[in-house]
């Protein structure tokens, strides 16, 4: 079994550094012995801030980053309801209807805690409607047929994933989402040295962002897992679908959902040519893993690193592309030395 790659390995190292930002601080009182806030507090106030404000407009992306930004509030009784995640969410859905991206997130946020019963049906209806030629959207059906245990649906749902042509969980454009919306208040400099954090502006920026789209749960990737780990009793075409699926998955802008797709395409081709390529897909892969894993300091506290990683981003929405622009820009080498060979201590990756 191949290394473990996390999902945005370039970034989740200093995942760290954002938490006194994604924390839900507790607000100072009047009672309060020391009048100054503590740096936890003013970060706390400052996203508070960023999310006050982009409830003030009237279009999707604010309102969506508005309400990721606000998901470490859930448990917080002194914010408004207005100003909590599912309201901010239900006018992120009047206003962007016909958005994919929207309800995606709508799924993501249903599916926290892993009830049976998510994505609603509703939402699942929206985004086939809206994005039917995206196979995670009909593994995210799957997901939801699992847990019903409706293997009539489940199946049926494989099957569609397998005839789409891509596979997209958004995660790119979740990450640029709330980074754009947190442009809508400047951090001062005394604000960013309150984080204590070797970071620039537009770092920090990425690294809160890149930390609330880590935590939305990725159900579909548990739901290809469990319906293709083991196909030793499976008939022919369920293994061809799967096959299929992992594919799409294998060429995905999401580096997690490469790594999964990959390591699916090993174990439902064990041998001949189709192994052999996954297994080259999978050391390429890893390799670029690697070397921005690497770079993590000057995606940090470099803003021109920072803005070419966006700025792929604002391109293609892809991680992939992301990555592929940043170490083209510091001179990597996209391709390992014939020599080299992935670390295989360390498992393999995860579902979320």
């Amino acid at each position: 079994m191949k290394a473990r790659i996390l999902f945005f390995t370039a970034i989740l190292p200093l995942l760290a550094l954002a938490q006194p930002l994604l924390s839900a601080a507790a607000p100072a009182t009047e009672k309060s012995a020391a009048p100054q806030l503590s740096a936890e507090q003013k970060l706390a106030q400052y996203r508070h801030d960023q999310i006050n404000l982009l409830a003030l407009r009237a279009d999707a992306p604010s309102l969506l980053a508005a309400a990721l930004l606000a998901t470490p509030d859930a448990a917080d009784k002194t914010r408004p309801g207005a100003l909590q995640t599912p309201a901010l969410l239900e006018r992120a859905q009047k206003f962007g209807a016909d958005s994919a991206l929207v309800w995606w997130v709508t799924a993501a946020l249903e599916c926290k805690g892993k009830p049976k019963d998510c994505p609603t049906s509703d939402t699942l209806q929206k985004l086939e409607q809206l994005d039917p030629s995206n196979g995670a959207v009909w593994i995210l059906s799957m997901w939801r047929a699992q847990q019903s245990g409706d293997d009539v649906t489940a199946r049926a749902a494989l099957t569609s994933a397998a005839q789409t042509k891509h596979y997209d969980d958004y995660f790119g454009a979740i990450i640029l989402t709330i980074y754009s919306g947190e442009a809508i208040l400047p951090m001062s400099s005394e604000l960013l040295n309150a984080t204590g954090q070797d970071a620039s502006v537009d770092g920090f920026r990425l690294i809160t962002a890149a930390g609330i789209a880590a935590g939305l749960v990725k159900p579909e990737n548990t739901a290809m897992t469990n319906a293709c780990k083991s196909t030793d009793n499976a008939d022919a075409a369920w293994v061809t679908d799967c096959i299929s699926v992992a594919r799409t998955m294998a060429d995905s802008g999401s580096l997690f959902t490469r790594q999964i797709g990959l390591d699916l395409l090993e174990s439902l081709s064990p041998s001949g040519q189709a192994h052999a390529d996954a297994v080259a897909q999978s050391r390429l892969h890893q390799w670029k893993m690697l070397q921005i894993s690497q770079l993590g300091g000057r995606l940090a506290n470099d803003s021109r690193v920072t803005r070419i990683y966006v700025g792929a981003l604002r391109q293609s929405s892809s991680e992939s592309a992301a990555v592929d622009a940043v170490l083209r820009s510091q001179g990597v080498a996209l391709a390992p030395p014939a020599d080299w060979q992935p670390d295989a201590s360390a498992g393999t990756p995860d579902s979320r």
